[in-house]
């Protein structure tokens, strides 16, 4: 993996304005959301602004030379393709446009959600789908595209079938993820007229958040907090249902609410391009305050285990607790989505340091898996096949990224030590036949080991840095 997104091949201008919010913002990240109305493609969520579609009986009609009549035969109905004119807007569009330009390569049949009429099967039309980009549209993609009803049942593709860029796959899944925490909201919060107890629950859920996310960035370097006061304060404010809920603009305020402060996290973790000048509030006698992408990925950890349990906390005293557990299921989906983004962003120096935190990011996933079947038992209005699928397809891009990565790591040795010796002539008994090499072996020893004087280490075991591997 890589801290630098210019590994994704998106150009200078795409991985500027990706890593401004740690690289998946997705829909909750677009100033547009509440204006605009959410649909999807194979998952990939996008802004319908117009749609129209034919429909109608295929009738020829017959004129007969001198006679003042006419007949009709009807050839039965007529189906045309539903035209959509689409945007992508947020930080994360190339890589949305990407995600949607294989969407349309796919072959076979597909779910296209329709602001409207809900879940369709669909299959492209003979017409190509266009995907345009403009340098005046700055993180925006416009695209067209028409598809044919097709109510045929087909078998899966199945797993994607081959990763050629682990980093990219794991971003794109990651991004997927975004997609189906919005989708879920938009199920669970779909009532014409929202009920009390699911006002309720939203209302109990976003105070929640706030409170422990407070708690985790009251000790968070100053760059942390400050990039998340905005979004904090959204949280405050809270989100007040509306009389009448006939759109997706309440379920979208929502999940923005829900998503947005791990993603200004995230954020820290794949920062733009310093400036010349940094923020007075992250110097400090004249040094520049760095936040490790670790630290960020630990934040974000932390908060994604507390908010899962505030969630079946609520559900314990809620009138509505499946929609109470559905909701927890989509905030929890916002943060680890955040946190895979900000550990592409980790640098790791050995082999069991990726696979400690390759198992840490499993975990939090497989926890994710627990609370989404915990939601599914309990009644809650979920997409589960979607969300099963996107969350196994993250697992798996993890595990991939991370194998790719260890490969690529020195292992860790344990050198027995039978007494009391300095770790430089340790350090030179190993890396010396490559000097510039011992200082790095030095220094990830004393580390490793949390040697209090390096000049007399051991005896014991010492874990120590193979560098020839």
């Amino acid at each position: 993996m890589s801290g630098s997104l210019s590994t994704l091949g998106l150009g200078s201008i795409g991985a500027s304005t990706l890593s401004g919010l740690g690289g998946i913002a997705g829909l909750a990240g677009s100033a547009l959301g509440n204006i605009l109305t959410t649909a999807s493609f194979r998952g990939v969520t996008f802004f319908m602004p117009d749609v129209r579609e034919a429909a109608g009986r295929r009738v020829v009609r017959w004129l007969f030379p001198g006679r003042d009549i006419q007949r009709f035969q009807d050839f039965g109905r007529i189906e045309g393709p539903i035209q959509v004119t689409g945007i992508i807007v947020g930080d994360d569009y190339v890589i949305r446009a990407q995600r949607l330009r294989t969407a349309f390569l796919t072959a076979g049949p597909a779910t296209l959600v329709h602001p409207w009429y809900g879940r369709l099967r669909v299959r492209l039309a003979e017409q190509p789908p266009e995907i345009v980009f403009s340098d005046r549209e700055i993180r925006l993609a416009r695209f067209t595209a028409s598809f044919y009803r097709d109510p045929e049942t087909s078998g899966s593709s199945g797993l994607f079938a081959s990763i050629t860029d682990t980093l990219t796959n794991l971003l794109t899944q990651a991004d997927a993820l975004v997609d189906e925490g919005i989708i879920a909201a938009q199920s669970i919060l779909s009532p014409l007229a929202i009920p009390l107890a699911l006002a309720g629950n939203v209302s109990s859920l976003i105070s929640q958040a706030h409170g422990l996310w407070d708690g985790l960035l009251g000790n968070a370097p100053q760059p942390v907090q400050d990039a998340a006061n905005s979004a904090q304060a959204t949280l405050a404010t809270g989100i007040s249902a509306p009389v009448a809920n006939d759109d997706t603009t309440y379920a979208d305020s929502v999940s923005t609410a829900l998503a947005a402060v791990p993603a200004a996290i995230a954020s820290v973790a794949m920062p733009t391009d310093n400036a010349a000048i940094a923020p007075a509030v992250q110097v400090a006698d004249g040094i520049t305050v760095i936040v490790s992408a670790a630290d960020i990925v630990t934040l974000l950890l932390q908060g994604a285990l507390a908010i899962g349990t505030a969630a079946v906390s609520l559900s314990d005293t809620s009138q509505a607790p499946a929609s109470m557990l559905g909701l927890g299921v989509v905030a929890r989906m916002m943060v680890v989505s955040q946190t895979i983004a900000a550990s592409t962003s980790v640098t790791y120096v050995s082999q069991p340091d990726a696979l400690t935190a390759r198992d840490t990011l499993i975990d939090a996933i497989d926890a994710l898996g627990v609370d989404m079947e915990n939601a599914a038992a309990a009644g809650a209005a979920l997409p589960m096949s979607s969300m099963w699928s996107a969350l196994r397809n993250l697992r798996l891009a993890v595990l991939a990224d991370y194998s790719a990565t260890i490969g690529r790591l020195p292992a860790v040795l344990s050198v027995p030590v039978s007494r009391p010796m300095s770790a430089w002539a340790i350090a030179y008994a190993l890396a010396g036949d490559t000097p510039e090499n011992v200082q790095t072996v030095m220094d990830d020893l004393v580390t490793r080991n949390d040697l209090i004087h390096p000049a007399l280490t051991g005896p014991g075991s010492i874990a120590l840095l193979d560098v020839s591997s």
